[in-house]
């Protein structure tokens, strides 16, 4: 096991934020060195930027899922309005940093 990922539904809607977080945060205190992926439509930028759950995510798949723009050829999100996001290099650089395919591994023994 490499890792958590949390998506279906809506993990980050005002609801459900609060619990995600508190799963997030335990995921990460118990196991430090494994990689917490979230999967939302919520924008990185525009609704989560400031939330307390961005201190636990590694990578965050953000953007609704939209049909008539999907693409099996991508990699982690379905359609290619979503973005695949290094939240830690986000956060240190205060700008959106995509991940990149070559940094993977790395991730994933993080």
């Amino acid at each position: 096991i490499v890792g958590l990922s949390i998506l279906g539904g809506e993990p980050l809607h005002p609801k459900n934020i609060d619990g995600t977080t508190k799963l997030a945060k335990c995921f990460k205190e118990e196991c430090p060195d494994k990689s917490l992926w979230v999967w939302t439509g919520f924008l990185f930028d525009k609704h989560l930027k400031d939330k307390e759950i961005l201190n636990y995510v590694d990578v965050l798949v953000d953007g609704q899922y939209k049909d008539e723009l999907h693409n099996p050829k991508l990699k982690w999100r379905g359609s290619s309005n979503q973005r695949v996001i290094d939240v830690r290099e986000s956060l240190n650089n205060d700008k959106i940093v995509l991940l990149e395919e070559e940094n993977e591994f790395e991730l994933q023994k993080a």
